[in-house]
């Protein structure tokens, strides 16, 4: 006990003590993450030399640095140095994935490689999204200082990329959508102003694909230099002003021939783009006329149109040949001006073959379009219904003969479907069976309740 009380055991307790409090401190500053700048802080802070890149650097030389006197700042600067040391990790890696990153590109016809891939361009925006999410993070951490500059540098870049791709993918879905209108096709010809503004973007757009090619690195090609930044909005504006002409011209089209409405843009364009040759029409007949799926051209004369043929499929033949020739939209408001006389006269032909006297159900719904003898048996019945109606009052049994007749007419019309009959012709005679059911049951009705007359 007396040894407390000597002098060199309290010295020796106190340098015991000190040491052991500078452990921690030593172990912090021995972390690899402390660099240069933060051995010249700590030399800053101490107002001692640390020159720790010395070969005659001892543990010594440290020790005789006032460490204790300043652990705090000391901490500081070795808790930054770690941080610093994650901030630069994550960086590099920001750095490192871009340098990779490339763009990746598809054909167009056979124009070459004129695309950017959708799905990998896609996952380079999502990618350049989380980059930055990562960057967001590092710029708001309060250990930034020494990256700080080049954090908002990549920033900068990746969100500028972001935005040249965006643009780079509309402006690229509008030339793909109007290259198929302005190259080639007959509406260039109606439309050649338009037509020459699309030959100079297209001319700038294979500039622009052959750069791409050239430097593929996805930001060095978007910001290596200001030409995207600069040519896409500039192409942008210029295909939208193509894109308003040639709505304006689809408009006019619609107008003259109203059933275009019914059509979307891109197959009001290829309907009109395909102009110069009728037989292309096939493919939207249903798309501006109500069940005419085909038309039938003459054999030798090449646009001579001489029937309709509807998707059961029934044929109609005009009654005056429609030429396929000149401008589409008035030819087809011709077709259907033809169409719709020539049905007409299908049904003057059927009411005319109703009122001969050796009328036959069976074959007048086998001879005539479908709808064209659904028709029938409504006149057949209306005729009838009203005849008897009329004479009831002198002719007590035209009620019941007439009753009696439709009821033979619905049962001719039951035994037809008891026989092989293809899909198309059961619908038809199902349809039939319905509809002169209810004209059957209404008649019937007026039989059992003695009506006499219309007025009843």
């Amino acid at each position: 006990k007396a040894l407390k009380d000597w002098q060199a055991f309290n010295t020796l307790k106190k340098r015991i003590e000190d040491f052991s409090e500078t452990c921690p401190l030593l172990e912090m500053m021995s972390n690899k993450a402390m660099l240069d700048r933060h051995w010249k802080r700590l030399e800053e802070i101490t107002k001692h030399t640390i020159d720790v890149e010395s070969e005659n650097f001892l543990l010594r030389n440290i020790m005789e640095v006032p460490l204790l006197k300043y652990r705090e700042d000391i901490e500081d600067v070795c808790v930054s140095a770690v941080k610093e040391k994650d901030i630069d990790a994550k960086l590099k890696q920001v750095k490192a994935d871009w340098a990779v990153q490339n763009l990746k590109f598809s054909g167009f016809k056979t124009r070459g490689e004129l695309l950017l891939r959708g799905e990998e361009t896609s996952e380079i925006v999502s990618l350049m999204e989380d980059s930055l999410m990562i960057l967001g993070s590092l710029m708001s951490n309060r250990y930034n200082a020494p990256f700080k500059k080049e954090i908002q540098l990549w920033v900068q870049k990746l969100t500028n990329s972001t935005e040249i791709i965006e643009n780079w993918l509309i402006v690229q879905n509008l030339w793909v959508y109007l290259e198929a209108v302005f190259v080639g096709g007959d509406i260039a010809k109606q439309l050649p102003k338009e037509a020459k503004r699309f030959q100079n973007i297209d001319k700038s757009w294979i500039k622009i694909m052959t750069k791409a090619h050239e430097t593929p690195n996805v930001v060095q090609c978007c910001v290596g230099d200001e030409t995207l930044g600069q040519l896409l909005p500039h192409l942008l504006e210029q295909l939208e002003l193509c894109q308003k002409s040639l709505s304006g011209y689809l408009e006019k089209k619609r107008l003259v021939f109203p059933r275009f409405f019914f059509v979307s843009d891109p197959a009001l364009l290829e309907i009109l783009g395909q102009a110069s040759n009728s037989h292309t029409i096939q493919a939207h007949l249903l798309s501006v006329f109500d069940n005419v799926k085909t038309v039938t051209f003459h054999e030798k004369e090449y646009d001579r149109i001489t029937h309709i043929h509807s998707r059961e499929p029934e044929t109609v033949e005009l009654e005056k040949p429609v030429m396929a020739q000149g401008n589409v939209e008035i030819w087809l408001g011709k077709l259907l001006k033809a169409s719709l006389q020539s049905v007409h006269a299908v049904i003057r032909n059927a009411i005319v073959s109703i009122k001969d006297p050796n009328f036959e159900l069976m074959n007048f719904l086998n001879d005539f379009p479908a709808q064209v003898g659904l028709l029938g048996i409504q006149i057949i019945w209306t005729s009838a219904a009203t005849l008897a109606l009329k004479n009831a009052r002198t002719d007590k049994k035209i009620m019941a003969d007439t009753d009696s007749q439709f009821q033979i007419m619905l049962d001719s019309l039951i035994e037809v479907t008891t026989k092989e009959l293809s899909k198309i012709e059961r619908t038809k005679f199902e349809t039939l069976i319905t509809i002169h059911l209810h004209q059957r049951d209404i008649f019937h009705a007026l039989f059992l309740m003695h009506i006499k007359s219309a007025t009843d």
